[in-house]
């Protein structure tokens, strides 16, 4: 095991499971930090589509990731629709490229797949005017997601070169022990989140936790 994999699958946990459970409550806060998680793979992602494998390749895939992920992360923190909008976004590519490369392709197909239901999901999240319920789902599911990919890439079972299929597409790779473990996670997040929100108001998410 890599330092970079145990520092990419100590992220996706920490990120995941705040994401998953406080995704709602504390949504100004933990939005740029799961923007630079999907930014940090979504850039390695795309980078590794254009550069060929091998030590200099790696790098510029993993820099170009960085830029990616704290761009996101500043968007998210600034402005409030794009921080939505990242969100919802967010998932919809780890859905679309997670299942585009585990049955069919791993390579740009992929990417485009998820960049395009990426859009679906965004244009989707303006339409239904972010209502909380569609905030609490979408941080429940991508975070359990994260999560479970964490636990198995600092367990070795699978690669963070696996997260170039997005975190859907490493818990299809694993197997249905992995779907079925971020299922039963994303259900307890979402029943924690929407307990929290009927005990408490103070859980919205507000335009005015940003600066436009």
């Amino acid at each position: 095991m890599s330092i970079e994999g145990i520092l990419v699958g100590l992220l996706a946990i920490g990120a995941g499971a705040a994401w998953a459970f406080f995704g709602l409550r504390f949504f100004a806060i933990l939005l740029p930090i799961w923007a630079f998680f999907f930014g940090l793979t979504a850039g390695i992602d795309f980078a590794s589509n254009i550069f060929s494998d091998g030590a200099i390749g790696t790098v510029l895939s993993w820099g170009i990731g960085l830029v990616f992920g704290l761009v996101l992360a500043a968007i998210s923190f600034f402005w409030y629709y794009a921080a939505v909008t990242i969100a919802v976004g967010a998932l919809g590519y780890m859905i679309g490229a997670g299942f585009v490369a585990h049955f069919i392709d791993t390579g740009m197909l992929s990417f485009l797949a998820g960049i395009t239901l990426g859009a679906v999901f965004a244009i989707g999240a303006f339409v239904l005017a972010f209502p909380v319920v569609l905030v609490i789902v979408v941080s429940a599911a991508s975070g359990a997601a994260a999560v479970v990919n964490g636990v198995l890439i600092v367990f070795g079972s699978i690669k963070v070169e696996d997260l170039s299929e997005g975190v859907f597409g490493g818990l299809l790779k694993y197997g249905p022990i992995g779907l079925i473990a971020a299922l039963v996670i994303a259900v307890a997040a979402i029943m924690f989140q929407m307990r929290d929100v009927a005990s408490s108001a103070a859980a919205m998410p507000s335009q005015a936790d940003y600066r436009y």
